[in-house]
């Protein structure tokens, strides 16, 4: 059971009306490959399917988590864990097949084509059109967490508003009064535990946070609250394409190959100009 907070926040999802308008990027900029940095997304990808709406989710510690066993074409709510390159271009985003075939790409990456969630759809309460967005590579996943300067000393799990996940900080991340971040995993996701007030403070200073939004195998969903696994952008063979994985006590973090079919998480990012 995961240790209480001084200051909750609601796991209820507070859902922004149609058309309102979201900070639409986290504010610290990321280096993901020489010269290349690149601004996140405020929050995980979400689809519904009936509205055919696409959203960020509103704050970045929100998941969808085990309502996405209802993904389906006619299933009025919203999902955010997705089969690989399912931006509708091709494969829709509610696909929930279980044979990678379904989800090929004639055995390609989805760098800068429609497959890719970013550079095909129009996120609702993004305030921008589409080909604003991509997924990071696997090879740039890897830059941001081995490469760049002072890499492991920029990540750590965490508790936030009682939701656990990975908490990755900006190139230039200059820590608020009153906040703390200690660069341990010995505590799973209590190594770090911020309250809604103290997370505010760090996500404005340019902390990212990923939620351990589990998978979806078909509408068999496991794994919330214990592991998180995003894409990447980079197919590898037979079926697979890379993801990146962490869960609360494995330090070294992995960028494994994961067949097409399973439904993952979706964090996207703007390159910063």
């Amino acid at each position: 059971m995961f240790a209480a907070l001084l200051a909750s926040c609601s796991k209820d999802l507070d859902v922004p009306a149609d058309g309102d308008v979201v900070v639409d990027r986290v504010g610290g900029k990321f280096t993901v490959g020489e010269g290349k940095q690149v601004f996140f997304s405020p929050g995980n990808l979400q689809f519904n399917a009936v509205a055919n709406q696409w959203r960020f989710a509103e704050n970045q510690f929100d998941c969808i988590a085990y309502d996405n066993a209802n993904i389906g074409s006619h299933y009025d709510g919203w999902i955010d864990l997705f089969g690989w390159g399912t931006s509708g271009f091709i494969v829709s985003p509610y696909c929930a097949s279980t044979e990678p075939d379904d989800y090929e790409h004639d055995g390609q990456g989805i760098e800068n084509n429609n497959n890719d969630w970013g550079r095909f759809v129009t996120i609702s309460n993004a305030g921008s059109g589409a080909r604003m967005w991509r997924t990071l590579s696997s090879s740039e996943w890897e830059y941001l967490l081995e490469t760049r300067n002072k890499a492991k000393e920029k990540y750590a799990p965490a508790l936030v508003c009682d939701y656990p996940g990975l908490v990755i900080l900006s190139d230039n991340f200059h820590m608020p009064d009153s906040c703390i971040f200690a660069v341990t995993f010995d505590n799973g996701y209590e190594s770090n535990i911020y309250n809604e007030h103290q997370w505010r403070k760090m996500e404005a200073a340019g902390a990212i946070f990923l939620p351990a939004a589990g998978y979806r195998l078909g509408d068999y969903v496991d794994e919330v609250d214990l592991t998180g696994t995003y894409w990447t952008s980079s197919y590898f063979e037979d079926g697979t394409a890379y993801a990146f994985s962490f869960d609360d006590y494995e330090e070294d973090l992995s960028i494994p190959p994961l067949a097409l079919h399973y439904g993952l998480a979706v964090r996207l990012v703007r390159d910063a100009k």
